[in-house]
């Protein structure tokens, strides 16, 4: 089978590279080019911010004092910031250094173990401990994101009732764990996350005052959102409190 050769005129070898040369420069455009003007545009404009800055009239000497002073204000505030989280949060680090890795078996017998702990306490004070559950569920999915939230209203909860019975508290009628209220900073991280409770007991003055105190306390501070308090009804403890208290767990 003979085949024929194309053949192609001078004006369509001509209509044929122009696309060529068209297609070719764009690519050289696009690929080389167009990049390294914007380089340049980013050059001339950080050369334009450097220019204006403050700092361009200063000596290589007082850049770096001035950048050693930055950086003994980064530390300070660093080291601020690490002391008011030690005072103000309600556990120390040991007490939730696990919680990323706690599983629904250790939540069950973390729970177990607080209310026979607590019930025993109990007893041992005087203090009628009405709610025996600690108004948490037994129940629990394997979702880690709500094991972690139920292990921290659990240590939350184990805390105030270990608080309430300390300070003498006549009778803690309820206590209910609340859904975690969390906190963001300016730049929409996460900075600490509530943990309320709502409680309602039976106190005499001197006792209520002495809770108040306590719940200052380094590694036991609790926020209180809201409170109120009526007549009790019994004459030893004439003041009923019921309140929502928050645990406060930093990041």
């Amino acid at each position: 089978m003979n085949v024929k050769s194309i053949r192609l005129s001078e004006r369509q070898q001509v209509l044929l590279v122009i696309p060529a040369v068209i297609l070719a420069l764009a690519a050289v455009w696009f690929l080389v080019l167009a990049p390294k003007f914007e380089r340049r545009r980013e050059i001339v404009k950080l050369r334009d911010q450097l220019k204006n800055s403050p700092y361009a009239s200063q000596s290589m000497e007082n850049l770096l004092k001035i950048a050693a002073h930055e950086r003994e204000l980064g530390e300070r505030t660093q080291a601020e910031w690490v002391e008011t989280v030690q005072r103000l949060a309600t556990f120390n680090a040991a007490e939730t250094k696990d919680k990323s890795t706690v599983g629904r078996i250790d939540y069950k017998m973390e729970l177990f173990k607080a209310r026979n702990s607590l019930s025993r306490r109990s007893e041992e004070l005087g203090v009628q401990l009405v709610p025996q559950d600690l108004g948490l569920r037994d129940t629990i999915g394997a979702n880690a994101g709500e094991v972690k939230v139920r292990w921290l209203q659990l240590k939350t909860v184990e805390k105030l009732v270990d608080t309430i019975l300390s300070r003498q508290v006549f009778k803690l009628h309820a206590i209910s764990p609340l859904d975690p209220v969390p906190h963001k900073g300016r730049d929409k991280k996460l900075l600490f996350t509530e943990y309320p409770v709502d409680v309602d007991f039976e106190v005499a003055f001197e006792d209520l005052y002495i809770f108040f105190q306590s719940i200052l306390e380094e590694d036991r501070v609790f926020f209180i959102r809201n409170m109120r308090v009526l007549a009790g009804t019994v004459p030893g403890a004439p003041l009923r409190v019921e309140a929502v208290m928050s645990s406060v767990i930093f990041e």
